[in-house]
């Protein structure tokens, strides 16, 4: 998906998590919501170098 930002163009990579789902965690307006766990933890990426109003750093 391409999107931009402030003029600045850029791609989307959302990530696809298959999850499983667990017991209850509590009730929100009297209905019940439960708990989602990844069956599998996903791998995280190399830090990519970034730069915020000239500053630069790790992310």
């Amino acid at each position: 998906m391409k999107l931009s930002f402030r003029g600045i163009q850029y791609e989307s990579h959302p990530s696809n998590v298959e999850v499983v789902e667990g017991r209850v965690g509590g009730l929100y307006r009297g209905s019940p919501w439960k708990l989602h766990q990844p069956k599998q933890t996903p791998k995280r990426t190399a830090q990519r170098q970034m730069t915020y109003r000239g500053a630069r750093y790790q992310g």
